[in-house]
């Protein structure tokens, strides 16, 4: 029998947000910022093995808690014991009219084996949530307080320890359902297992499922950037003139944006985030499109990136020269690269003249600082994404701070970026030598993505 959690709290403080997140499904309930969006009581199975673990029972907020400890307390009832008042009172006028949502909770205390009282750890504990925990307290049932919306931390809650510990509750777990941690999650589980010893082994089982699972996703998460940012690295395409026309430096800017486009799905797709949830609309894009323009000179500043006046040189990938600063860069055919060499200075000794002498063909590809624009966007996507709970509806706003650790990329990547060149995007991305490079970015990525 899988142990039956009673998700109980005061209307509005993430009761849906908490089974939502525990169970990985946005669809669960109703989540809005109006209180009392929850009416009616529902059940939900985690299942590890085929074998259901917990059962989750999401119920009404207590609206009235005041007015219910105070029915609780008057003479009528003053000769029976706690649990025959929870018995019974759901079936008397007052329990069915006045309050008719309280009536809903009670009903589920009976049948609960432990009860998650969730606290919006940002408010005040009040009388009102304190007289929650006197009802809740009648049912003899183990009660774990969620301090949700914990981080980060606030002087309520302090506040609220200091309250739930004179109730002798001091097993409480943060757990936000908005920014997710793995740890809170597992302190959740550890706390269980200290309860229901019966049930160890099976949630020692979750846990680890759990834990596996979350690496895997970083693991997967990881290789679909790896691959995008080989595709990006070795795409190029030809423009008979220099500059390019307007249409050509378009066609390959969209080009590269689709690319990016489709990997950021995948990871939605990969966290269990929809492409019409309010996520896609914060990333921040617009129309299925990052509003912070990849080819923007602005957005390399933000980043803390500057793009090159001259590219590397060199008889692989041929002579580059940076378009405006705008990510792109303009190399000739391979033939070219070897004819000046290495040593000559881009804008000084690379002239229209020579370039239509040896050849008509020029090429697009995407620059250093481009390239680590993408990467930077990407990592930051994924660790929002590895600690999004599922219960967020709030607008991520994509920052533009890139810590000291995620910077040593722009020192780490240039080489690899080059190698990647050399592969033109006709190869095929599955063929060995190109497993072998994305393999080696995958690698250098990983070091950035960690479950901790």
């Amino acid at each position: 029998m899988p142990i039956n959690l009673l998700i109980v709290g005061h209307a509005n403080t993430g009761k849906t947000s908490l089974i939502r997140t525990l169970i990985r499904d946005k669809g669960f309930g109703q989540v809005g910022n109006i209180a009392g969006t929850t009416r009616h009581v529902e059940a939900v199975d985690i299942e590890v093995e085929r074998r259901s673990v917990l059962r989750l029972i999401d119920t009404p907020g207590f609206e009235d808690s005041i007015g219910l400890w105070d029915a609780r307390q008057q003479p009528e009832y003053s000769g029976v014991t706690n649990y025959q008042w929870l018995e019974t009172f759901p079936d008397t006028a007052l329990g069915q009219q006045e309050f008719e949502q309280e009536s809903k909770i009670i009903k589920q205390l009976i049948n609960a084996d432990i009860i998650l009282y969730v606290i919006d750890s940002r408010q005040a504990p009040l009388g009102k949530y304190l007289d929650e925990l006197n009802v809740l307290a009648c049912a003899n049932k183990p009660i774990i307080p969620i301090l949700n919306f914990s981080h980060p931390a606030t002087e309520q809650q302090d506040k609220w320890k200091s309250v739930l510990a004179e109730r002798h509750h001091h097993a409480f777990v943060k757990y936000d359902t908005v920014a997710f941690f793995f740890e809170d999650e597992k302190r959740l589980y550890q706390t269980l297992q200290s309860l229901a010893p019966s049930q160890y082994d099976a949630l020692q089982t979750l846990l680890d499922t759990r834990y596996e699972a979350a690496k895997q996703r970083l693991d997967e998460a990881t290789k679909y950037v790896a691959e995008m940012l080989f595709a990006c690295a070795s795409k190029r395409i030809e423009s008979a003139l220099y500059p390019p026309e307007k249409n050509v430096q378009e066609a390959f800017e969209n080009a590269v944006r689709s690319i990016e486009q489709s990997a950021i799905l995948r990871l939605l797709s990969l966290y269990d985030f929809q492409k019409e949830d309010t996520l896609v609309n914060t990333l921040p894009i617009a129309n299925n499109r990052w509003t912070q323009d990849l080819f923007s000179p602005e957005s390399l500043t933000e980043w803390g990136l500057q793009a090159g006046t001259s590219a590397a040189t060199g008889a692989a990938i041929g002579v580059s020269i940076d378009i405006l600063s705008a990510g792109l860069s303009l190399g000739t055919a391979t033939t070219i690269g070897a004819l000046l060499g290495a040593t000559w200075e881009t804008g000084k000794h690379y002239k229209e003249t020579i370039k239509s002498k040896i050849t008509k063909k020029h090429l697009l590809c995407l620059q250093d600082a481009t390239l680590t624009l993408l990467t930077f966007r990407a990592i930051t996507l994924i660790r929002h994404l590895h600690q999004r709970g599922h219960a967020s509806i709030e607008a991520y706003k994509l920052g533009m701070d890139v810590d000291d650790e995620l910077k040593s990329l722009t020192s780490e990547l240039p080489t690899l970026w080059k190698a990647i060149r050399q592969r033109s995007e006709q190869n095929v991305i599955q063929s060995s030598k190109n497993q072998k490079l994305i393999a080696e970015l995958k690698s250098e990525l990983k070091v950035y993505v960690t479950l901790d």
